[in-house]
Order: C-alpha cells, then structure tokens, then sequence
C-alpha cells in the first residue's frame, strides 16, 4: 500500500485516484469529531475517514481515503445473488429454512412468510405456534417431520398441509438436508418449504378426469344399446373404439373394424342406400337416424337401426369424431308388424259395426219409400220423384261412408273440388252439437266468409268431428272447446317449417284445456291404432285418418301439447286459386 502525504487546505482526491490509500492534512483551529463514511468517485469506491490530531499545539486534520472497490463489488455481487434468489424462490413458490438442532430455533428465508400468509415483523416463530397452523389430519405427520429433522435426517418429498391466518389451506412440500461445521460436525438442518397447492389441485383434477374416463368406459361396455366412435380424421370412416354389445351384435371386435372399417358392417350384395346415405351424412360432418341390414360375422344378417351424432369439439368447425348408437330392431319390427296387424283388425272390427250401423240407417229410408213409391206411382207422381230425391241422398250419403273406410283401409284418393269451407265446418259442427257431452261448452270464430278451400266435404266433416271428440275426451267431458277458421299467409321460412309452400292457407284450430300429452305422446299421436286412452274408449285411428286426409288435401296437421295444460291442433287447408 503507498501512503501519500499532502498537506491542503483543498485537498483533491482526482490527483491520487490511481492510489490505493490516500492521505490529506491540514491545519484547523477549529476542533471536529472523528467521522467516518464511503464515497463513490468514478468507477472506484473509498472508505474516507477524518479525525484531528495534535502536534505542538496545533490541531491538524487528517482524511484517510482507501480504495475499497473490490470489496463493494463483491457486496453487490452478493446483493444481486440474494435477489436472483429471493426472485427464484418466489417464482418457484419456494422458501428456505435453517433448524438450529442445540436450540430447536428455526430461521426462515423472506419467502417463507409468504407462503404461510404470516408478517415477519408481527410473527415469533416457535414449534407450538407453527403446528397450530398444520392441518389437524397432518399434524401427527408433521410431528414425525419434525422428529426427523431434529434427529439429522434428510427429508425427501414430505408433504403437509397448512391453514393461514385468513383461512385459505395450502399444501406445502418439505426438503431438507444435514447441515455440517467446519470440523464436520453436523449441527443443523437446512431446508425447502415449496407450496404445490396449484400442482395439489391439477393433480387431483388430472386423477378425477382419469376415474370418469374409467367410469365412462365401464358405463359404455355396460350400456344395452351397441356403442362405437368412428373419426373421418384421414378421409375414410374408420372405427376406433367398440363396446361390448356392439361386438355382441356384429361379431366384429375394434381390430376387426379398424382394418375393414365402415365396409365391414355392410353384408355382401346388399344394393340397399342405407349405408350410402350413412358415408354422405359422416362425409357432411352431419347426425342422423337410418334403417339398414347389418353384417353379422359368421351369421345372417339382421335388421339394425343406427344413430350417429357428431362430437364438437370447437363450435362453428367441421367435425370428425362421431358417436354411432347400433340397436338390432329386427324382433321389435316384427313383434310391432304383428301388433298392428292384430289392433288393425280389432279396430277394423268395431269400424264395420259403426259402418253396418250407419249404412243401415241409409237403407231404411230407400227400402221404405221405394215400397211407398210403388204404391203411388201411377196417384201421385210428384211425391214419387220427392222419394227418388230422398232415396238417391241417402244412396250417395252410403256411398261416402264406404270411402271413408276405403280412405282408411286402402288410401283411395278422395275427390276433391272447390268448397265454401265455412259452411262444411258449419255442417259438421251442429253434427257435432248432438253428441256432445252437457259439460261442454264450444265457441266457435269462423272468419273466413267467402273463402273457398279445396276439400272434400265428407272428410272436412271427419276432421272436424275427430278433432273434437278427441278435445272432449281429453277434458274428461267438462270444459270449453274453441274452434277458428282463419286465413293465415305463410312466408317461406313459416312455410318450409310446415313443409308447405308459401302463400295463403285455411287454418283450422281446435285447442282445448285438458289433460295435455308429454313429448313421447306426441310424437306417436299420428300411429295407426296409438291410443293413451282405456280398453273400449278409442281404437287409435282418429289422429291418424284426419294426418291421412288432410295430407290427401296437400295440407299438413300441427299439434302443440303441454302436460296439465291442454292441447291445440292446426289444420292447414290449401285455400282454392282463382
């Protein structure tokens, strides 16, 4: 070290920067305590020092200045280690602890505090105060943790919980190691606490998601209704999974159908669509319900009805993943064939007694006035032809109840013309009036007054008298049918709905306050021979003769039902062009 003496009184440190230690002395009559302080100059740093001295009776003054720019390096370098540490830690969720063994005292890093939601200023660690803070189910755990850190033990992966002050429980993961002196000796323990709550939390998200995998796996091989997963991921339909029942039904296993795919499933000559249509819908990346013959590996083919619903996994984009639902319909096609064909007949029973009945009540009036008319044919010729008019009434009226039957029976095409449809409903409905039950009340609005619609009469009296009857039936024979007869002019998005064509329709609406119908109901209402009502009360053809007629008309029929709150069914009659 060289030592410069300059005598000053203003001294300049930039004359011996380049110096290592430096000194100043002046003369003062002034007295001044010792002082002490660093002070930066250029890139260097100095310990400046200043204390007076006496010497024969003057007081001189002098300025220590040393060089201590390494050592105020390596106390950044230090600062800076600790802050990248501090910052580590924090971005980690880590903190450090230190457990002095002789005194059982524990010293923590900043970090730690956070993680247990504690202050450091306010907060005086002790073992008491920090097992109040484990989880009551981990703190005979921790207290083993504890044991074994006292003891000189490495801790590997120990896991507990904790409850902050405000409540909020984390789960905290303890490493810890022997600490040793210079002479080798261990003396303590040294250690990490890391919060893994978020790691907690996903692990136990990751092991619920696994267990409903599981779950929907177990659910899918125990479902009744054959199950498979087709993708169109590589431009083909190909079959990725299968369940049990699936492979019951076909015989094929995923092996099998991941080789042959879709076409494994079509039996050999089958010149049916079905399976075109089912390529199609899966090619659109659409859903869609089909019958088909299905293959059976090493067996005959059956009857199957197959479902298929696409799997979305970003809304508005294509999809390729879909579900197929595989149901072997052929038993249930056969007992419904000969279900129908039984209630037909039934059905077809009771119709011929109501046929004989009314045709019988025709022919009366015929048998009777043509002897009357025998009688005075040559006295009174206008009466006679009074009884032809009568008799060829009743004949055509006879006539028109073996079309009704024939329109049920064989479909025939009714014929139809141009008709004031006020007066039609008019006419069936004081047909109606006499067979209705006193607790029922009808309002009828028919505001359509010279509107023609293209019909047939004797069915508009069937539509309308079935439609009310079936009102009544559901009101349990008290309440109030509303009938209207209204134009309604269909744009082509109202039309489309219905399946009709756009332009001017005759609506007729029957809506009452009964019992109403629940979805499953409604969808079946329009069956052959479905009937919700007892033994003896219906045969389940009204609903479906009115569809068939008014469909025979070009027309449609719309019913809307709610459970408990009544039912209202549209007709659409086309109205007649000029």
């Amino acid at each position: 070290m060289r030592q410069v003496k300059i005598c000053s009184a203003a001294p300049r440190l930039s004359r011996v920067a380049n110096l290592s230690m430096v000194r100043f002395m002046f003369s003062s009559n002034a007295h001044a305590e010792p002082t002490r302080f660093t002070h930066p100059f250029g890139a260097s740093w100095f310990m400046v020092r200043s204390f007076p001295l006496r010497n024969a009776g003057k007081i001189l003054h002098v300025i220590d200045a040393v060089d201590i720019t390494a050592m105020k390096n390596a106390e950044f370098e230090v600062r800076e280690s600790e802050q990248r540490l501090e910052e580590a830690t924090r971005i980690a969720q880590l903190g450090t602890f230190k457990l002095q063994w002789d005194t059982g005292t524990m010293q923590w890093s900043p970090h730690v505090y956070t993680i247990l939601g504690l202050a450091p200023d306010a907060y005086v660690y002790s073992l008491g105060r920090y097992r109040a803070m484990v989880h009551p189910d981990d703190r005979e755990s921790y207290d083993r943790l504890h044991e074994d850190l006292l003891d000189g033990k490495g801790i590997r992966g120990a896991e507990h919980r904790i409850i902050r002050p405000d409540g909020n429980v984390r789960w905290l993961r303890v490493e810890g190691r022997v600490l040793f002196d210079a002479d080798g000796i261990p003396y303590a323990s040294f250690g990490t606490y890391q919060d893994i709550t978020e790691a907690k939390q996903r692990e136990q998200e990751l092991k619920s998601l696994l267990r409903r995998n599981t779950l929907l796996y177990e659910a899918l091989d125990a479902s009744p209704i054959g199950v498979a997963v087709v993708t169109t991921e590589y431009g083909r339909p190909e079959i990725f999974y299968v369940n049990a029942e699936f492979e019951r039904l076909t015989h094929h296993n995923t092996s099998s159908l991941s080789e042959g795919g879709m076409a494994a499933l079509q039996p050999e000559g089958d010149a049916g669509r079905g399976w075109d249509r089912i390529l199609q819908t899966l090619a659109v990346s659409r859903g869609g319900a089909f019958e088909v013959s299905c293959d059976q590996r090493g067996a005959a083919p059956f009857l199957a009805q197959i479902e298929i619903a696409p799997v979305s996994d970003h809304p508005g984009q294509e999809t390729n993943i879909f579900v197929l639902n595989l149901r072997d319909v052929t038993s249930d096609r056969q007992r419904a064939e000969a279900l129908l064909q039984s209630q037909k007949l039934e059905a077809l029973g009771q119709l011929s007694g109501g046929v004989a009945h009314e045709i019988n009540n025709l022919l009366q009036p015929m048998l009777a006035l043509s002897d009357l008319g025998q009688d005075i044919a040559d006295t009174d010729p206008a009466k006679v032809k009074k009884y032809f008019q009568v008799i060829a009434s009743s004949g055509r009226k006879a006539r028109d109840v073996v079309r009704q039957v024939l329109t049920f029976a064989r479909r025939d095409a009714p014929q139809l013309a141009s008709y004031a449809i006020a007066a039609l409903v008019e006419d069936a409905l004081a047909l109606a009036h006499s067979g209705f039950p006193p607790g029922i009340t009808l309002a009828s609005s028919l505001s359509v007054e010279g509107v023609s619609a293209v019909v047939n009469p004797t069915q508009v009296s069937q539509v309308v008298l079935n439609l009310i009857t079936n009102a009544a039936d559901a009101m349990n024979g008290e309440g109030t049918i509303t009938l209207r007869l209204d134009t309604v002019d269909l744009d082509a998005i109202a039309a489309g709905s219905l399946t009709l064509a756009a332009g001017t329709w005759v609506a007729l609406t029957v809506s009452d306050h009964g019992c109403g119908m629940d979805s499953y109901t409604l969808s079946r209402i329009f069956e052959p021979f479905y009937t919700t009502k007892v033994a003896g009360k219906g045969t389940g053809l009204g609903l479906s003769v009115v569809y068939s007629i008014v469909a025979g008309w070009g027309g449609t029929l719309k019913v809307d039902s709610e459970v408990d709150k009544g039912t209202t069914a549209v007709v659409y009659i086309p109205a007649a062009r000029e």
